[in-house]
């Protein structure tokens, strides 16, 4: 090793001009973005007018240019950005994720269905070097969901550039996530319960598209998967490891340590060994999900297999409850689910379809009008919301405990109690079978300690308050995502820990890392 003064970089470590860590959709986007892909405006049709006048203007600006005949497609990286964003509207916190939106899916939001403004173009000689380093095989969280739930998106706005997500399906996709469905789900009851998908894709199709994407657009070569990441940190006075005498100046090698800026240390979860890499540029792209949300309350954490929170041990615990009462014949002491979010209404239709009775916690008597889903579309969802706002009175083996809160799990582990406390203070004993606490999840950062708290406090629009993929995001330069409270140059963020929390949104974060990266001369 050689000591570069405040911090001692392995000889062993790589460099490379970017480091992504999440290899989920955003990690995905941003390295194809990198590899050489690069965005073209083919057309200026859009639905919304002013968008179509300007981009009409920058089409007929390059056809002066380019002078007479058929236009062409026109570099969107070289275009004012900020121009076209303009007055854009939608369910994304940021210009260029509606931008991108609008660009890729037209009119979507009105219930379009319009092909594609952008033509998607690889330029090798423009490639940037890069890792992108994930936990998991490519495609993040979604290799770890139960295969037979069905998305919220529509399947087409669940795609990346230049892999049409119905063609693949209908091609090589249905077979490999039949596949998965059956690695990630051995029961498969939630396909039974979601049986009409409306255009939505399920979990497993999704997660194998996402594989097959790095495959198919040449990517396989950036994605050091399996990995785990224990720290990140900026580098102070990097030195140049060319010779035993070099001092900190640049000996003008492209990839002397010298020119890094960070450092990324972990270990391959395969073969335990350790790994480090020094960058220019980082980007964080790890999502909010790591983290599964406690209440906090006493006897939560105890060792106890009845007590879960997440999805994906539901469907385990449900399945363990039902076949106890067969083998006994013995009735069934319903399960606590908490939560009102769709991880919850989730649990209630797996409970009901196992026929395990259910106790159903959560805060508020109404649902919000965001968070309320058509029925056309999500006929599920619309039956959960409506049995939480009805009591249960009408549906059997269900029933509704709004505005209520659990006090204590710490009678559970001895007579299966827990206790309760409803809106006007009463208290109350409630003898379930098991209890799951699905109350959204929260990302880990602590590979940050050097420069936030584990739960992001420190990075956030408010800066004293944890990251929340909701109410508090990561504080980012809406055109480059650089993270703005990191003083340290060459942080980036995108995707749920910004607040594009849906994958149609994403893009715009990639678009923006990439500019951001590419403007920067020193890359």
């Amino acid at each position: 090793m050689r000591d570069t003064g405040p911090r001692v970089i392995p000889d062993a470590a790589v460099f490379k001009d970017v480091v992504i860590v999440g290899n989920g959709p955003s990690g995905i986007g941003v390295s194809h973005m990198l590899a050489g892909h690069r965005p073209y405006l083919r057309g200026s049709q859009h639905p919304d007018e002013m968008l179509s006048a300007r981009l009409a203007g920058v089409m007929a600006g390059a056809g002066a240019v380019a002078g007479a005949g058929a236009a062409q497609p026109v570099p969107l990286l070289r275009q004012d950005l900020r121009l076209l964003s303009q007055g854009l509207e939608g369910r994304a916190p940021h210009p260029l994720s509606l931008l991108m939106d609008a660009l890729s899916h037209p009119g979507a939001d009105q219930g379009l269905e319009l092909p594609s403004l952008l033509q998607w173009r690889h330029h090798p000689e423009l490639r940037v070097d890069h890792v992108v380093l994930g936990t998991s095989p490519p495609g993040g969280a979604w290799q770890t969901m139960i295969g037979n739930v069905l998305t919220i998106s529509l399947a087409s706005w669940m795609e990346l550039p230049g892999l049409d997500f119905r063609t693949w399906e209908k091609t090589v996709g249905s077979l490999h996530a039949t596949e998965h469905a059956n690695n990630n789900n051995n029961n498969n009851n939630i396909n039974n319960i979601n049986n009409n998908n409306n255009g939505r894709a399920r979990a497993a199709s999704v997660a194998q598209y996402y594989a097959d994407y790095v495959r198919l657009r040449g990517l396989k070569k950036f994605f050091h998967c399996g990995t785990k990441v224990l720290n990140i940190e900026p580098l102070e006075n990097a030195a140049c490891q060319c010779t035993e005498n070099a001092s900190s100046g640049w000996c003008g090698r492209k990839q002397c340590f010298a020119r890094a800026l960070w450092l990324v240390e972990g270990f391959d979860q395969v073969n335990r060994q350790p790994f480090c890499y020094v960058s220019q540029k980082v980007v964080i792209a790890t999502g909010c999900t790591s983290k599964p949300n406690r209440l906090n309350i006493p006897g939560e954490l105890t060792n106890n297999n009845r007590i879960v929170h997440d999805f994906g041990s539901v469907e385990e615990l449900v399945g363990r409850i039902r076949a106890e009462a067969d083998r006994d014949q013995t009735g069934v002491d319903p399960i606590l689910i908490v939560g009102a979010g769709l991880s919850a209404a989730d649990a209630v239709l797996t409970a009901r379809f196992h026929s395990v009775p259910v106790l159903h916690v959560f805060r508020s008597r109404t649902i919000p009008i965001d968070r309320q889903l058509p029925e056309i579309m999500y006929p599920e969802y619309h039956k959960v919301h409506q049995m939480m706002e009805d009591g249960g009175k009408y549906y059997p083996l269900y029933e509704a405990l709004p505005e209520h809160k659990v006090l204590s799990l710490a009678g559970f582990s001895v007579d299966q109690k827990v206790l309760l406390e409803g809106p006007n203070g009463q208290l109350s004993a409630q003898k379930v079978s098991g209890v799951a606490i699905l109350i959204g999840a929260s990302p880990n950062l602590s590979f940050l300690k050097t420069v936030c708290s584990s739960d992001g406090t420190g990075l956030g629009a408010n800066p004293d308050l944890p990251i929340d993929c909701r109410s508090n995001p990561i504080l980012i330069d809406l055109w480059s995502h650089k993270v703005v409270r990191v003083q340290h140059p060459g942080l980036y963020a995108l995707g749920p820990l910004t607040g594009d929390n849906f994958v149609r949104f994403i893009l715009g974060g990639s678009l923006a890392v990439a500019s951001g990266v590419l403007n920067d001369k020193q890359c």
